[in-house]
């Protein structure tokens, strides 16, 4: 009986010691984890200082990227345009204010709204420049006749 005592001791003390292994393991794992997130950023830090700066210009590589960087630009402003048509509104290029598509002035600050539309090839109504088809006589948004 005493020898069983013993191995259970042993066992115990064996899971002990791989518990505080597993625990410090752990523990380097996450700061393993932080320190190469923290190298990330520090990069991406640095490419963002080279691209707005344009620094490195003549390298083949740089100009690659900044290419890539422009066509992704031109996707995101083209996607938050759709928002915008979508939720029908435009910004307020004074204040920032959301503004219904059909108002020509912001209604928290006064600016007149310049209307943007995606649709360069859509007919609008001359008045509300709400989307209408080629063929419409009036608008069915605003009732203004069409010429």
């Amino acid at each position: 009986m005493a020898n069983w005592g013993q191995k259970i001791g042993k066992m115990t003390q064996s899971a002990i010691t791989k518990s505080k292994e597993m625990a410090e393991v752990t523990r380097l794992n996450l700061e393993i984890n932080t320190l190469e997130q923290n190298t990330k950023n520090i990069y991406m830090k640095m490419g963002e200082y080279v691209a707005e700066n344009g620094l490195l210009g003549e390298d083949e590589t740089v100009k690659k990227y900044m290419k890539e960087l422009e066509k992704i630009k031109e996707e995101l402003e083209k996607n938050q345009e759709r928002i915008k048509e979508v939720r029908n509104i435009n910004i307020c290029s004074s204040c920032g204010a959301e503004v219904s598509r059909i108002s020509k002035f912001c209604d928290m600050c006064g600016t007149e709204i310049i209307r943007v539309s995606l649709e360069t090839e859509q007919k609008v109504c001359k008045n509300c420049d709400a989307p209408i088809d080629d063929d419409a006589l009036f608008c069915g948004n605003c009732g203004t006749k069409q010429e």
